[in-house]
């Protein structure tokens, strides 16, 4: 019973030891009892090569290989903690991080390796040291198991700190789902492990659920799509940014053959056409799509930002269950999910929500129910590391300020609004919320991300635009769309500004479009812009 583990070595150590002879890394074909080993031989290693301790700092640079994984769990059998740094970074900003946290080792591939004074070991050694000789460190709930930077290396990053009590939280919650995630489904596993949703949904989740998992380390859709069809996976996590390319391809090809209005008639009346017997014309619409993940597909999983709505719809009319969930860092992921499941039981629909010792509230909310989201519980991260300013300022009577702003919806699902430093207030005193307008203009297929910001324009302030659209799309052409758009809402909130390039928007990791650069590089004249 995980209420009765103390650890996430003890989770690993009970599911390894009762799926001993099943497959849990596919592409390698390792089973259980050999990740057990591997991650047990490694922990050796680090304590009798390197010396280190409970409550050491070892830090990981890596891609997605399973040398990661094994590494992560073999740091936290000892009581270490796991520093996860983004790849992404210049080796200063990790050297800057390894610094701030007193690092004593960093575990990296050979693409990620550097010269520093930091000791740096190959992560993918084959480790000459025997699992009899292991020793599990005495680690109880509140220690701390992993570490992350918040904001990247820009202004003072905070250190967040997540306890194995943290984790194993989360595998309390994910055990809710296990009758939607099946133990024999396969995890797809492109989300970068150093982000906080690659660990729980490649690392932690994979294993309590009892599933198998498929890294794969270059990101890269001709790859995963090769992937898909040769392995079939039936869990398949990504940013929304992921799900949006995706969408727009779908929607180019079925328009390209005339079969996009066509397409949507037959989705939005599926069910009645399920009942007259005509369900054959449904699957003809959905099967090349599934057919596109492998055709085993049942579970898409959206994290990392808000999924637009006109996005998550999509997939769930083509037949996916959309995990879509909200959360930070600081939450250990998934605080709650927006995800319309079968309960356990069989009976009804859940609308998901927090997961299982967790609580979300909408703080101060307006006439519309909208207000910052708050949140505690047992995956609420302790606190920033030695940050007492952070604290006092994140905290209030036990809840988190998450800084995201939103208000739930009839059936108990978290719509998100947005950050509120992102908020457009115009002059009037009037509210913009840049998700919002952002999802109703990448309704337009030539459309292929957008970033919606406070601007000025003769000292006044609008909504500004910036489109990413396909090579050789004309201002005009976009001028129009955008139009069509506006009639949808209310006048106040319609964009008339806007820019356009065809280079890929300015992105995080986690594939969220920065909005302060694009702003920036607007301002340097980057972008074509289009004022009417």
């Amino acid at each position: 019973m995980l209420s009765d583990m103390n650890n996430i070595y003890e989770m690993l150590k009970d599911v390894c030891t009762r799926n001993a002879d099943k497959v849990f890394f596919v592409r390698e074909n390792k089973t259980y009892a050999e990740f057990l080993d591997t991650v047990q031989r490694r922990a050796v290693l680090l304590t009798k090569k390197f010396d280190i301790k409970k409550g050491d700092v070892v830090a990981l640079l890596c891609s997605n290989i399973p040398a990661f994984i094994e590494s992560y769990y073999a740091i936290l059998s000892i009581g270490a903690r796991a520093l996860l740094l983004d790849t992404g970074l210049a080796h200063q900003e990790h050297i800057n991080m390894m610094t701030r946290t007193h690092a004593k080792l960093a575990l990296a591939d050979k693409t990620h390796t550097f010269d520093c004074d930091f000791p740096m070991f190959d992560i993918e050694n084959d480790d000459d040291t025997d699992a009899a000789d292991f020793v599990a460190a005495d680690v109880v709930r509140s220690d701390i198991a992993q570490m992350s930077f918040t904001s990247g290396s820009t202004g003072n990053p905070k250190v967040v700190g997540i306890t194995h009590g943290n984790l194993l939280a989360l595998c309390e919650g994910a055990e809710y789902y296990k009758h939607v995630a099946k133990p024999e489904f396969i995890f797809y596993g492109f989300l970068p492990l150093y982000h906080i949703y690659g660990i729980v949904i490649n690392v932690i989740c994979p294993v309590t659920l009892q599933g198998k998992l498929l890294l794969q380390p270059v990101l890269k859709p001709t790859e995963f799509v090769k992937d898909w069809k040769q392995y079939k996976p039936e869990v398949i996590p990504a940013v929304p940014r992921i799900w949006e390319v995706f969408y727009k391809k779908i929607v180019d090809e079925a328009r390209s053959k005339h079969l996009w209005t066509i397409m949507r008639i037959i989705l939005a009346l599926q069910k009645p056409l399920r009942k007259i017997g005509l369900g054959g014309l449904v699957d003809k619409v959905t099967k090349p799509i599934h057919d596109i993940f492998g055709g085993h597909t049942r579970v898409l999983v959206s994290a990392g930002a808000p999924l637009k709505p006109t996005i998550r719809k999509f997939y769930e009319k083509l037949g996916f269950s959309v995990g879509d969930c909200f959360g930070l860092t600081e939450t250990t992921g998934p605080a709650l999910f927006n995800w319309a499941v079968p309960k356990p039981d069989g009976h009804g629909i859940h609308y998901a929500g927090p997961l299982k010792g967790n609580e979300l509230i909408i703080h101060n909310p307006d006439k519309d129910g909208v207000g910052e989201i708050w949140f505690r519980g047992s995956m609420l991260m302790p606190g920033y590391i030695d940050n007492d300013e952070a604290n006092a300022a994140a905290f209030e009577d036990g809840w988190f300020k998450t800084g995201d702003v939103g208000m739930l919806d009839a059936k108990g699902r978290l719509i998100v609004k947005g950050r509120q430093k992102q908020l457009i207030v115009l002059e009037s005193g009037k509210k913009i919320w840049p998700e919002e307008m952002e999802d109703l203009y990448l309704q337009n297929p030539d459309i292929l991300a957008a970033a919606v910001f406070e601007y000025k324009i003769n000292d006044k302030v609008v909504p500004y635009a910036v489109f990413q659209v396909k090579p050789g799309t004309k201002p005009e052409y976009i001028s129009l769309l955008i139009k069509a758009s506006n009639l949808k809402i209310a006048q106040y909130k319609w964009v008339k500004h806007f820019a356009i390039t065809d280079k890929e928007l300015p992105q995080t990791s986690a594939k969220k479009i920065k909005h302060y650069m694009v702003k920036e590089l607007l301002d340097k004249g980057e972008y074509q812009r289009f004022d009417g």
